[in-house]
């Protein structure tokens, strides 16, 4: 039996009558939630690999710790992807079953299957029996498979043991200083690994109850869209202690706090999944925000460094988890030593415990803090020679209240362009635009600034390509998409200087 396993059985004895999870329709307690999961583990009996396909509520939760608990491989499916990357993960992991509560979605890319209607924890769901080819290809140890885009439009399976997930949520619960008293707030969808882990394992280990409310409620839709006033109000009436965020949502949290919108509830809020700027993370502290920022990858199990309330560096993402070491290489990549994945589907295995090379630029200071500069692929080499990480630039640029997204690009060009998507509720005029560039600008010395910028078409979103799974752009989608644009803006600029 597993820590997260034990745990649930644990919970439901010594607390039994304690709520476990609530969502916008049903609340579980704990031992509400441990016989649910029986009851659905018992349906998952002969089942080689479960997709989950379900927008975040109880069953979600249910359906996770049903598979855990019935040793069944888990593949949850973001709603989030297309429906080729649908197609794909089902094809490429071998799914023989799906749970949903979207089973036209799947009829659609999978038509013929053989369904069984069924309740979970108060919600109408589907269980999908499909057709799959007899050879299972996956690591004998994989329980849980989790798809990331990364820069190409493919998703790539990353398989992930038991002793794994349990070690880093572990670590994350004691670095953290998760307790049974704490209220922790799902907001991002549960099929990305960090939500899983980090609002979902964590809670399970310390006894501490889960808030998993509808999207709607909370006032998010869509990839990008927030209405402020619903987000405010659903931290009221929730109170969370601890969540986790990224940096887009963190601009939002500091707008409601700086309009005293916000309870005085939390206690921890991580934030990750793409760069934060100091100067958003100077405002949370101005404002005595409980804001840490931390570092990982799917392939490290989410999560590899974290600042705590005890060890907190402002810039730097934290000193690593305690299951974990990093050093920096002679290329200046992060090298992670500790337990891994057991590799991508349909590859190689490799070890846990063998180093793994995350592709990211950065170093350590003396004290051992972790700061994260940029991508090796990612690192733009200017006409001049010039070497620039453009995600520091990106979240410079978010970091200001009209930008919403932004990538950068500027490999062999005399000066870096700026692809901007900005807020939808407001329009902003050329001149407010250009003052937010030049503001921008100011915070950062004169070979990174930026030039030229082009205004998206629509927000960057994982469906168009234009954004990978953890939040950060498809540059290279996003420079084709916009050629044309960028080409014009840079011979206006070129036509200038002569």
């Amino acid at each position: 039996m597993g820590n997260i396993t034990r745990a649930l059985e644990e919970n439901s004895n010594r607390a039994p009558e304690k709520t476990a999870v609530s969502g916008s329709q049903i609340s579980l307690t704990w031992r509400e939630l441990q016989d649910e999961v029986v009851a659905v583990s018992k349906q998952l009996q002969g089942t080689g690999t479960l997709g989950l396909l379900m927008e975040n509520s109880p069953a979600w939760i249910v359906t996770d710790l049903s598979a855990i608990h019935a040793s069944v491989v888990n593949v949850p499916l973001p709603g989030f992807f297309s429906d080729e990357q649908i197609q794909h993960a089902i094809h490429d992991a071998q799914i023989d079953t799906v749970i949903t509560d979207d089973p036209a979605r799947i009829r659609s890319l999978l038509p013929g299957s053989r369904e069984v209607s069924l309740k979970i924890a108060g919600r109408q769901c589907v269980q999908m029996f499909l057709l799959v080819d007899a050879v299972d290809r996956k690591h004998s140890s994989t329980i849980k498979v989790t798809y990331t885009s990364g820069t190409t439009g493919t998703p790539r399976g990353v398989q992930l043991s038991l002793k794994t997930i349990e070690m880093v949520a572990a670590s994350l619960a004691e670095s953290a200083s998760a307790g049974s008293e704490d209220r922790a707030l799902v907001l991002l969808p549960l099929s990305i690994l960090l939500e899983n882990i980090g609002s979902f394992y964590v809670p399970v280990l310390a006894c501490a109850e889960i808030f998993v409310p509808d999207a709607e409620e909370l006032g998010l839709s869509g990839s990008s869209q927030i209405d402020a006033e619903a987000f405010a109000t659903s931290m009221h009436f929730i109170r969370p202690t601890a969540m986790i965020i990224p940096p887009q949502l963190l601009e939002l949290v500091v707008a409601l706090a700086q309009q005293k919108l916000l309870p005085d509830s939390f206690r921890y809020i991580a934030v990750g999944g793409a760069p934060v700027s100091i100067a958003l993370l100077d405002a949370a502290r101005a404002l005595e925000l409980p804001v840490y920022q931390g570092y990982g990858l799917s392939e490290a199990c989410s999560v590899v460094a974290l600042n705590t309330t005890e060890n907190n560096r402002m810039g730097s993402v934290g000193r690593p988890l305690a299951h974990n070491c990093v050093r920096i290489n002679e290329k200046d990549e992060v090298v992670v030593m500790g337990e891994t994945f057991n590799g991508y589907l349909n590859e190689p295995e490799r070890d846990t415990k063998d180093e793994l090379a995350t592709g990211d630029l950065g170093y350590l200071d003396e004290d051992g803090y972790l700061y994260i500069t940029g991508r090796c692929r990612d690192r733009i080499i200017t006409g001049f020679g010039r070497n620039v990480s453009p995600e520091w630039v990106e979240s410079e640029l978010q970091s200001h209240p009209l930008i919403a997204q932004a990538a950068v690009v500027g490999n062999n060009m005399p000066f870096l362009v700026a692809v901007l998507a900005l807020h939808e509720s407001q329009d902003f005029s050329k001149d407010a635009i250009d003052h937010a560039v030049q503001e921008v600008n100011e915070r950062l010395p004169d070979y990174a600034r930026i030039r030229e910028y082009v205004i998206a078409e629509s927000p960057f979103s994982v469906v168009s390509g234009e954004l990978a799974v953890s939040g950060s752009p498809c540059r290279a989608v996003i420079e084709t998409h916009y050629y044309e644009q960028i080409k014009n803006r840079l011979e206006v600029q070129i036509e200038q200087l002569l």
